[in-house]
């Protein structure tokens, strides 16, 4: 299956980049265990550039992989579990929130739904060909961690003191919810209808694509109906754009979130070892987070410190103010072929000039190596994309300039910031 211009890439589907293979590797609600985390580390350090990249699904990426090493690394990705099916390889968008059953506010845990879901999934071979970015969402509340709108999202709401799940498609709500006990049934059954709706249209099975077909989500309705109620709520959850970084409460008293910052979602494989004999020691709870973070979770306060020390001393802010919080590039000129700049190298000058400083609300900034645009994210305060005589600089939406040097859109965009920072503290 085609995506683009090249095969999206799979632990089985490795697809030749500047630097090597790449490939990318499922982790379903990003919910990893540690010694998964430690075998992609050792992998990386072995066999690969040494890094991990975290993607926007909370799924990982190796690369830089010699040919003649794949084999060795799938036959250890498989026996970590994180290859429980072969044909399901690029199935893999299963999303929730990062500090899903941690979270004082969550009205539901949805970890067991999103294993039970991962498990129908694979079992059951119409799910093969999905789209490789089709993404299946469930999320408890109160706060939705999405970068896009996913193609079936379920959000938790309370409809008269039960626990139910508004449904949407592509990002359009249905008016409908379903019981907890019948989530999954309701999800599986929204997929194929959006895999059926899709190929009668000779459309991308995608949400977003099948709910533009004329009386698509009455048919989805229709289909689905013995499981649905209508609902005159909303869901509950409210979009949240920017990372979560810090120290966070959890359901225990005595227990505590760790969320650092990881610079443009790219861990070494020491940072990832040692938060992988972190989660063993303290009998934590590793996540991957959406915003390409990781989440060290459950971890005793009486061990805050201590970690939050080694990781500062490893480069892992837990402060915020490394200057790279809500920057994303892609992989630049180093990395891929049709990257126009070292939009990572750029991406580290920019957090260079911010170090130090709070964040302005909302604050993100994406820089792009061609205007495929391949790390974009949705709405972002500042957009730098490089073309062949510099970058376009997109400010809110709205281009400010074309073909600018560096220097200059790295200088626009500081000032925005300080202004920014300004704006919130005059208020």
């Amino acid at each position: 299956m085609r995506v683009g211009e090249h095969f999206c890439p799979g632990v089985l589907h490795a697809v030749q980049a500047k630097d090597g293979l790449l490939i990318r590797i499922r982790v379903p609600g990003g919910l990893i265990k540690a010694n998964q985390l430690r075998t992609i580390a050792d992998l990386s350090s072995g066999f690969a550039d040494g890094t991990i990249e975290i993607t926007a699904r909370a799924n990982l990426q190796l690369r830089g992989i010699r040919t003649e090493d794949l084999s060795q690394i799938v036959d250890s990705i498989s026996s970590a579990g994180l290859l429980p099916s072969q044909q399901h390889d690029r199935v893999r968008n299963i999303v929730t929130s990062p500090i899903a059953g941690l979270d004082p506010g969550e009205l539901i845990d949805p970890r067991s739904l999103i294993r039970q879901l991962d498990r129908r999934l694979q079992s059951d071979t119409a799910f093969v060909n999905l789209h490789p970015k089709f993404s299946f969402a469930i999320h408890g509340g109160p706060r939705r961690f999405s970068r896009d709108h996913d193609d079936i999202s379920l959000e938790s709401v309370d409809l008269n003191s039960a626990s139910h799940f508004h449904l949407s498609i592509g990002g359009v709500s249905s008016g409908f919810v379903v019981k907890r006990s019948d989530a999954v049934d309701c999800t599986l059954a929204a997929a194929k209808m959006c895999i059926r709706l899709a190929k009668e249209s000779s459309l991308p099975v995608r949400g977003k694509a099948v709910v533009t077909i004329p009386g698509a989500m009455k048919r989805i309705i229709d289909a689905l109906s013995h499981l649905l109620t209508p609902s005159p709520l909303s869901p509950s959850s409210c979009l949240v754009n920017e990372a979560l970084i810090g120290i966070y409460p959890t359901t225990q008293n005595d227990r505590v979130s760790i969320i650092p910052s990881v610079s443009l979602g790219r861990l070494t494989a020491e940072q990832a070892i040692y938060l992988a004999a972190s989660a063993n020691e303290w009998e934590g709870d590793l996540r991957l987070a959406p915003w390409r973070g990781v989440v060290l979770g459950s971890i005793p306060k009486s061990a805050v410190d201590n970690i939050v020390g080694w990781l500062h001393s490893m480069g892992l802010s837990c402060d915020g103010r490394d200057g790279f919080r809500g920057i994303a590039a892609c992989a630049g000129n180093n990395e891929c072929e049709a990257s126009l700049a070292d939009v990572r190298g750029d991406a580290a000058s920019l957090a260079q000039r911010l170090f130090g400083h709070s964040v302005p609300s909302g604050w993100t900034v994406n820089l792009s190596g061609c205007e495929k645009q391949c790390a974009r994210r949705h709405g972002a305060t500042a957009e730098l994309v490089a073309g062949p005589l510099g970058y376009t600089l997109n400010i809110e939406g709205r281009r400010v300039a074309s073909d600018c040097s560096r220097e200059f859109a790295l200088d626009v965009v500081a000032a925005l910031h300080e202004n920014l920072l300004s704006e919130a503290a005059a208020r």
